[in-house]
Formats: structure tokens, C-alpha cells, sequence
């Protein structure tokens, strides 16, 4: 068993010091530990591939991030990690639990399956991996190993903690969360016929040519991605392939690293659907240089326009009761433009809720550039910021 500080302490020395992710008990000291020493910055997510993808846009923006959750969360966070930080080249070191170890300490019955799948699935998942160190000699060849896998491969690395590894320490004190009594008050400005809407492509090729290319922007996978590409193939620009839901958590990372750089998400209703909490954790932190546009078409319109049930939601009404300062709404291109024309000199977390069409073109190609070509350009352009 060791203390918190015997491994954070020469962490933080190898320049790791932005931490993310969903407590533990065991995990318990360790956070408490970061959450209370000045040189650390830690972000509560609400979940496990949240907390992966604000890491990697950490990355991505020049820091060195760690996420910590308990492995029964791994599951949540197979897709960031098999096509997000696997896919980009984003290296991110990864401290899972191991509830349920075979032979362990007796445990709840929820932990008994994962408990001895866990390391068996990082493996699957061919995600490089060691048992966290638990004496003070073992730390240092323990971090080496890590750091010198994730400067070679660009990959990340799991650490496997077992309980009692870290010894008790009690937080002091509340993370830095800011907190604010909200009154939602919102009136979605819809006004067309779902056939008098714009499509897709109209939206991307103004907010290229209103937001110009001294702004980050990600846009969510599938023909979003593509249709930007199409649009113009820009160096500010990150075309998220999978990890769906997780293009918010991504901008989230980079605009919390990047305070001066304006950044901007382009998500589609169906992926917004699947991870919305992270809604919840912009609204807490609020990012002044954060911009959410919302391209709603109702639709999965990248899997053969399938229906989502966003026809009834007021998600203008969601990101205020979420804690956005900023929220517009509009199913207008006109209208749309004006709104980018305000919000691209604001300083408030921004939502904007478009309501679309489905529909692309005919012969939508794929991006020419590789998943690692774009990250590497990417993450030069944001750290020049």
C-alpha cells in the first residue's frame, strides 16, 4: 500500500496533471488526493466514455490526462477507447479498478462478472496494461513503463487498482464546480414545415464561412463529418469518426485547456440522444469559449434516416435547465447565420438547436485524410493558441 502523493508526485513531475472521471471507493483517496493539491485539475463526468473523450481533447490541446473510473464502468468506455483515442492517436492513461477480483476480497455480486473479465477485455481490446504499483519502489519503473509505451505507440495505457492499494485520505475540500440557481425560461422559434428546412450541408458551408479558421471545430461523426470535409478541408477541423455522443466531451476537454481559443461542436440530434449528460457537465463548468450547435434532423440520417425522438424535445429548455448562459433556437438559415454572427464574439457557454432536414448529397465522398493525418494537424493548430 502506498499514499496518493507517492505516485501522483512524480506523475504530475512527467507532466500529468489534468484527471477526469467517476469515483470508486478505492479510487476514493486518489481523487480526493488531486481534487485537494494545488498543480492538479480535476473534472467530474458523468460517466466513463465521457470522461475518456474530455482527456483526449486535453490531449489533443497539450496536456497530459488520466481518467479514473471503477471497471464496472469499462464497458461504457469500450467506444472512446476502441474509436476515439484508438483511432486518433491520443495517447491517455487510463486507472480502472478491479471490483470483484477473482480471489479478492469478497465483493457485491454486480462486480463478480467484470471482476474476472477485466483484464481479459483490455487485452481484447489490445490496450496495454499493468497492475497499479502499491510500494513506494515500484512506482517510478511503473510510471516509466506507462509514459515511455505512450510516447512510442501514441496509444493509451491502463493501470489495473486493486483494493488497498492506495492508503485512506479524506478530502478537504469541494471541487471547483460553480453553482447557480436556474430558471428556465426558453420559446423554441420554430416556424417551417420539416420539407421547408435546409439540409445539412447549407448549415456546415456558413458556419465555415462565418466562424473562419481561427476557431476549433469537431464535427460529429458520420455525414456531418464527411459534409464538412466536403465543404472545404480545413487544418481547425476534426472530423470524429465513432465515439458517437462523444464529440461534446471532446470540445469540452479542448476548450477547458484552450481558455482563449473559441471552440466549436457540430453535433446531430441522434448522437446528442446518446450521451446528453454531457450537457450536465458543460452546464457546470461553463467554458466561456464554448460553442454547441445542435443540427437537428430528427433523423439518423447516416444509417438510413431511421427516425430519433427529438421531434417533441426542446433542447433550447434542456441546455438552460443544464446550466448553458447562452441558448438559441431556430429551424432558419438566415435566422442561424445572425446567430453565429452574435456568438462567435460572446463569451458564454452557447447552445444553438437548428432544426433540418434530412438529406446529403448524392455522391458524398469520405475524408482523404487519415483519422491520425487529422489528428496531428488538429492538435497543432489548437496548441498554437
Amino acid at each position: 500500500m502506498i499514499s496518493a502523493d507517492k505516485f501522483l508526485t512524480p506523475a504530475r513531475e512527467l507532466g500529468f496533471n489534468f484527471f477526469t472521471g467517476t469515483p470508486c471507493s478505492y479510487l476514493k483517496p486518489f481523487i480526493n488526493y488531486v481534487i485537494d493539491t494545488d498543480g492538479f485539475d480535476f473534472i467530474d463526468s458523468v460517466n466513463e466514455g465521457e470522461a475518456v473523450a474530455i482527456a483526449a481533447g486535453a490531449t489533443v490541446a497539450g496536456k497530459r490526462a488520466v481518467v479514473m473510473f471503477q471497471n464496472s464502468g469499462l464497458g461504457n468506455a469500450v467506444n472512446p477507447l476502441t474509436s476515439l483515442t484508438y483511432t486518433f492517436n491520443i495517447p491517455v492513461m487510463v486507472i480502472t479498478t478491479l471490483r470483484g477480483e477473482p480471489g479478492g476480497a469478497h465483493d457485491e455480486p454486480q462486480h463478480e462478472l467484470m471482476g474476472q473479465i477485466t483484464t481479459e477485455l483490455l487485452e481484447t481490446m489490445r490496450m496495454k496494461w499493468a497492475f497499479f504499483p502499491n510500494t513506494e519502489a515500484d512506482v517510478m519503473p511503473a510510471l516509466k513503463l506507462a509514459d515511455d509505451y505512450m510516447k512510442s505507440t501514441n496509444q493509451p495505457f491502463v493501470f489495473v487498482m486493486r483494493k488497498d492499494d492506495i492508503s485512506d485520505y479524506k478530502l478537504q475540500k469541494k471541487p471547483a464546480v460553480s453553482q447557480k440557481v436556474l430558471s428556465v425560461n426558453h420559446s423554441d422559434l420554430f416556424e417551417l414545415g420539416y420539407k421547408e428546412r435546409t439540409t445539412r450541408t447549407p448549415v456546415l458551408e456558413v458556419i465555415q464561412k462565418e466562424l473562419g479558421q481561427d476557431v476549433a471545430v469537431i464535427a460529429t461523426t458520420g455525414k456531418t463529418g464527411r459534409e464538412l470535409y466536403e465543404v472545404g478541408d480545413l487544418k481547425n477541423q476534426f472530423y470524429m469518426v465513432g465515439s458517437m455522443g462523444c464529440a461534446l466531451a471532446f470540445g469540452l476537454g479542448i476548450a477547458l485547456v484552450k481558455p482563449k481559443l473559441k471552440v466549436v461542436v457540430i453535433d446531430g440530434d441522434g448522437a446528442l440522444l446518446m450521451r446528453t449528460g454531457t450537457m450536465a457537465t458543460v452546464g457546470a463548468y461553463r467554458p466561456n469559449n464554448l460553442v454547441h450547435i445542435l443540427i437537428d434532423n430528427e433523423a439518423h440520417d447516416s444509417t438510413g434516416g431511421q427516425g430519433t425522438v427529438t421531434g417533441g424535445i426542446s433542447f433550447g429548455a434542456v441546455a438552460l435547465g443544464f446550466g448553458y448562459e447562452q441558448v438559441y433556437s431556430t429551424d432558419k438559415l438566415e435566422a442561424f447565420k445572425n446567430i453565429l454572427g452574435v456568438v462567435k464574439n460572446s463569451k458564454s457557454s452557447t447552445f444553438i438547436h437548428l432544426k433540418t432536414q434530412k438529406g446529403s448529397p448524392e455522391k458524398l465522398g469520405r475524408p482523404k485524410v487519415t483519422p491520425a493525418e487529422v489528428s496531428l494537424r488538429f492538435a497543432e493548430f489548437v496548441q498554437s493558441k
